[in-house]
This record gives structure tokens, C-alpha cells and sequence, in this order.
């Protein structure tokens, strides 16, 4: 997680053009999309970018792909597969992997892309957000976390869809604008640091088994 002071840094010394803030628009689609098993997840074959490494986490069955995407080499992009939870097979190694979280933070930060594009692309659910628990909480804004004051991060559930499968937990996170800068090209308002999205597997799993 980027801390208060790279993101001052970062903000200052990078641009974002319009090539870059429509491929990260469609990338975030895309994980959307797989999250909410509307479509399947080829780490071959696949907008994030070039497949360039596999993390096996042996202890508990699952896979992180890491991606680099040339519009943002520097970009951290991941996606985890794990062992599917609705599947209770006792050799957990035959089971199929099924996709879990996708993780992105962004370099350059996404200046114009805002939260109400979010809320509108993936859709989101405005005014609560849903814990480890399945409760719902109220409003969508987690605040910023000293001392990291400019980190803001904020928790949605994604819309219900017909056709999807999977409910989605969403976590954003901006940049505020700093208000103490002096620099003219400081940004004047919100940029878009990264995006977690948690694909929710509790309503498909019995409570005891």
C-alpha cells in the first residue's frame, strides 16, 4: 500500500493520458466481470497484461497471478485463484481454482477517473457496505487512516445482476488532494490509487457442513 508521502511524490511527477485511463476503465470491467463469473479467467489470455509471474501459496491452496500491463509497467496488478469453496471434495488438489480477489494499484495515479465512474461502471450499491460477516454496514466512505491522511479508502457491494453468479465486495482507494500544497500542478481534486475487488463465496457455503 503506497503511503501518504510516495503518493505526494508520484502525483507531482506523473501524468495520465487518455490511453491510460480507458485501458484502466476496461481492465476494471474486466475483473468485474470474472469476479461476478459473467466471464472466465485465462491468465494466458487476458487484458490485465503479460503473465509474468505465479505465486503458489502451498498452505492454503492458492494461486496469485501477478500481471504486467505496458500501458502501466509499473502498475501492481494481481489476480488469486483458490481451491472452489462450493466444492467440498476432501483432496482439495483436484478441486478447481476458481478466482477470489483481484488487486490493482496504479503508477501513474488515474487523475479523472472518479468515484461516481466507478459507481457507475461496475455498478455499485450506494449508502452501505457488507463485512467478513455478511452484515450490512452503513454508508460507503471508510475515511483516511492516519497518518496516512490523503489515503481515503472507501467499501461498496457491487449491484445485483441477473445473469451473475457471485456477489462482489468492492474497496476503493484515492489520493486526496493535499491541502497544504503549493505546487500548481498538485492535483485539485481525488485521484485514483486502487481498486480490491473480493468475490463473496459465503452465500453459496452452508454455515456448518
Amino acid at each position: 500500500m503506497p503511503s501518504e508521502s510516495s503518493v505526494q511524490k508520484t502525483e507531482k511527477r506523473q501524468t495520465v493520458t487518455d490511453e491510460q485511463r480507458d485501458m484502466a476503465l476496461r481492465i476494471l470491467a474486466t475483473a468485474m466481470a470474472i469476479m461476478r463469473d459473467d466471464q472466465p479467467f485465462d491468465p494466458a489470455h487476458t487484458i490485465f497484461g503479460r503473465n509474468f509471474a505465479v505465486n503458489l501459496r502451498r498452505g492454503s491452496m492458492s494461486t496469485e497471478y501477478s500481471f504486467e500491463n505496458p500501458a502501466f509497467p509499473r502498475a501492481y496488478i494481481t489476480l488469486s485463484v483458490v481451491a472452489d469453496p462450493t466444492d467440498y471434495t476432501a483432496d482439495r488438489r483436484k478441486v478447481k481454482r476458481v478466482p477470489t480477489e483481484f488487486t490493482v494499484w496504479f503508477s501513474p495515479l488515474m487523475k479523472g477517473i472518479t468515484r461516481s465512474m466507478l459507481e457507475d461502471l461496475f455498478p455499485l450499491d450506494i449508502g452501505y457496505w457488507v463485512d467478513g460477516n455478511g452484515n450490512r454496514r452503513p454508508g460507503n466512505d471508510m475515511g483516511a487512516i492516519p497518518p496516512q491522511v490523503l489515503l481515503h479508502h472507501y467499501r461498496y457491494r457491487a449491484s445485483n445482476q441477473p445473469a451473475s453468479r457471485f456477489p462482489v465486495d468492492v474497496q476503493l482507494a484515492f489520493g486526496d488532494p493535499d491541502p497544504q500544497a503549493t505546487d500548481g500542478d498538485a492535483p485539485k481534486t481525488p485521484v485514483l490509487l486502487g481498486v480490491l475487488l473480493t468475490r463473496d463465496y459465503s452465500e453459496l457455503i452452508p454455515k456448518q457442513r
